[in-house]
Parts: structure tokens; C-alpha cells; sequence
């Protein structure tokens, strides 16, 4: 579930880019992660790195959606200096691929050291159910 309301420190945070949503880590407004080209094209797998960039950088003039954790994923979910600290520990990493290692699978990665990404598994689900 996603709300439009003020991130807290190391919530997961993300906005709409059309066809795809991109998604970071809050730290403050100065300081969001996110696997990404520095230059701004986030779907750039050669200059994508996991860096960081203002609130206002990542929003791009979008609107702004925070995570609200189910008490399941209250349960697996590591604590805020925990998602912090795996943001920074891999600031510079590159390696993006849009199937099984994009900007969601980082953020949830840090978030519950599980490399997941809902939009991908949507997109195959959807793929699937056309051949059947």
C-alpha cells in the first residue's frame, strides 16, 4: 500500500514515470537512494549505479508516494538504520537489468534483503495469462 504523505527516515519511497514507477530510499530531502543513471535516465543499464540525489531530483516534478508496511512486512522488515546503512554500503554498485535488478529490487533489497520487484512479476503474470 502507498499514501501521499512525508516520507520518514529510510522509508521506501517512489513516483509514477508512466509507464513504469521508479523507487528509492528516504533519507532526508537532501539525500534519497536510488539505482539509477546520475544523468537521470533510469532505465540506462550502462551508466545506472545505485547513487543518490534530492528529494526533488528523484521526484522530477512528480508526486511523491511512501510505503505504509503491511504487519507482515512490519515483521521482516530491518530497522531504519539497517535500510540506511545497505543503501550506503552499496553506493556505486552497478550491475542494472530491468528484469532482475532494477531500482525496486534495490530498494527492497535494502528494505528486507529480499530482491523483489512487484512491477516485473505483474508484467510476466500478465504475459502469462495471454498464452494460456
Amino acid at each position: 500500500m502507498w499514501s501521499n504523505r512525508r516520507p520518514n527516515y529510510s522509508d521506501q519511497i517512489r513516483v509514477n514515470r508512466g509507464l513504469y514507477y521508479h523507487y528509492g530510499i528516504y533519507e532526508s530531502d537532501d539525500v534519497v537512494y536510488q539505482f539509477a543513471s546520475p544523468e537521470g535516465a533510469e532505465i540506462s543499464p550502462e551508466t545506472a549505479t545505485i547513487n543518490t540525489i534530492s528529494l526533488e531530483g528523484f521526484l522530477k516534478g512528480g508526486v511523491l508516494e511512501v510505503r505504509d508496511y503491511t504487519s507482515e512486512e512490519e515483521k521482516i522488515k530491518k530497522s531504519p538504520d539497517e535500510i540506511i546503512e545497505y543503501a550506503k554500503n552499496h553506493l556505486g554498485e552497478m550491475g542494472y537489468d530491468l528484469i532482475n535488478n532494477n531500482c525496486e529490487h534495490f530498494a527492497n533489497r535494502a528494505t528486507f534483503g529480499k530482491s523483489e520487484s512487484s512491477q516485473v512479476n505483474n508484467i510476466f503474470s500478465l504475459l502469462g495469462g495471454l498464452f494460456k
